[in-house]
């Protein structure tokens, strides 16, 4: 058998929890053999020690945790699913003496990278290693780092699917760029409907819940296609559907998503929950999209704040005034006073047109004469050459403390 072998740069940090002292003993031995390999020990408990485990590894470029599934199973595979949730860059291995397809199928869907059989052999640990540094250089590797862009709306009805789906269209006709649409409603999202490409069985959630195992071959599996180019992550089906995926998985997902496409189109439902806020931490943009009524504007001044609170910079947080009219209830000058900045962005009134588009499942183009459809457009184009090419057209490229550079100027 042809044997992986683990790059001898690497810095493992390997942690045992709950092992039997013939199977610690061996992987000691193993890791000994494996320049820059370190084991830190070996837990006597399942139950909370996430952190003391991440503590522990948190110098490492690998981070392993073998754990013992012999002992007792259904704690051992409650602390896998915790650390794929809350740790998705900590990879689980299983080590048991049981080789029943159900038992190997229970700790893989727990958010196992590997299952190991005792007596824990040599050649299986190393091809494993090997496996978990093959899947984190192929992502150090990848020649895109995309631009993430949240969408959330002031509050419901501001039209923030038809904006996020129609700027995810207009980026993947502009340059032939890959760019994917991610639906993060938790449940009966719209942007399927409004794109007439059908529901998917699995959503952005269940992809999520895969953190452990994501590689391009496994998002493929969860993907909407539309004929335009663009790629789509559904959201749930069901009206109660549930999910227990944390802020960092969400983060740590979208991450692997920007290194995938040039452009991520996050569709959140209006409020800063703690999936939006994840979803936030990841982006380059945040698009806040109001409209010209009093709630609104209200709303807008209180995320802007909250958001400035949390430490995102100004100049990463734009505002999107939606149907804009010049003969609308608000004066703009009145809006902007209210939010002491300026509107990012003016998109027209073209609710007939776009109600038209949702209902026939196709989406306005700008090749046709709209003015949304112009405006949304410009909006494509500036994103798409906001690499410094054209001075006079250069956006702001301020950046904060999360790493979000600003994509319009003030």
């Amino acid at each position: 058998m042809t044997m992986g072998t683990v790059e001898r740069s690497a810095r493992i940090g390997v942690m045992g929890v709950c092992l039997d002292t013939m199977s610690y003993e061996a992987l000691s031995h193993f890791m000994g053999g494996i320049p820059g390999a370190v084991i830190f020990g070996n837990l006597d408990h399942y139950v909370g020690i996430e952190r003391e485990i991440v503590r522990a590894l948190d110098l490492a470029q690998t981070r392993i945790c073998f754990i013992d599934y012999d002992r007792n199973t259904e704690e051992a595979i409650w602390m896998t699913e915790r650390l794929r949730s809350e740790y998705p860059d900590v990879h689980s291995f299983a080590v048991s003496s049981y080789s029943e397809p159900e038992a190997i199928i229970a700790a893989m869907r727990a958010g196992c990278a590997e299952y190991l059989l005792k007596p824990v052999q040599h050649d299986r640990v190393v091809d494993g290693l090997a496996r978990v540094e093959a899947k984190q250089k192929k992502r150090a590797r990848s020649t895109v780092r995309g631009k993430v862009i949240t969408f959330v709306g002031s509050k419901g009805g501001t039209g923030v699917t038809s904006l996020a789906l129609h700027l995810a269209l207009e980026l993947a006709r502009e340059g032939k760029r890959k760019c994917l649409l991610v639906d993060q409603h938790p449940a009966l999202g719209d942007a399927s409907l409004y794109l007439g490409t059908g529901r998917h069985q699995y959503s952005f959630y269940e992809l999520a819940s895969n953190a452990d195992h994501l590689d391009e071959e496994l998002l493929r599996g969860f993907l909407l296609h539309h004929d335009s180019g663009l790629d789509l992550l559904d959201s749930p089906e069901s009206v109660d559907a549930t999910h227990g995926v944390s802020p960092a998985t969400v983060e740590h997902t979208l991450a692997f998503l920007a290194d995938t496409y040039h452009f991520v189109i996050v569709d959140c439902p209006p409020g800063l929950t703690d999936g939006t806020r994840a979803c936030i931490s990841q982006s380059e943009q945040v698009a806040i999209v109001m409209t010209a009524e009093l709630p609104s504007v209200r709303n807008t001044v209180r995320y802007i704040e909250h958001l400035s609170k949390l430490g995102y910079s100004s100049s990463s947080i734009h505002v999107v005034l939606n149907r804009h009219s010049k003969k609308g209830p608000l004066s703009d000058d009145r809006i902007e006073k209210a939010l002491g900045r300026e509107i990012s962005l003016r998109v027209p009134n073209s609710y007939n047109e776009v109600i038209r588009a949702i209902n026939t499942g196709a989406p306005i183009s700008s090749g046709e004469k709209s003015d949304f459809g112009a405006a949304i457009h410009k909006w494509a184009y500036e994103l798409t050459n906001s690499d410094g090419n054209d001075k006079s057209k250069a956006l702001a490229t301020s950046q904060s403390a999360y790493g979000m550079k600003a994509l319009f100027s003030r």
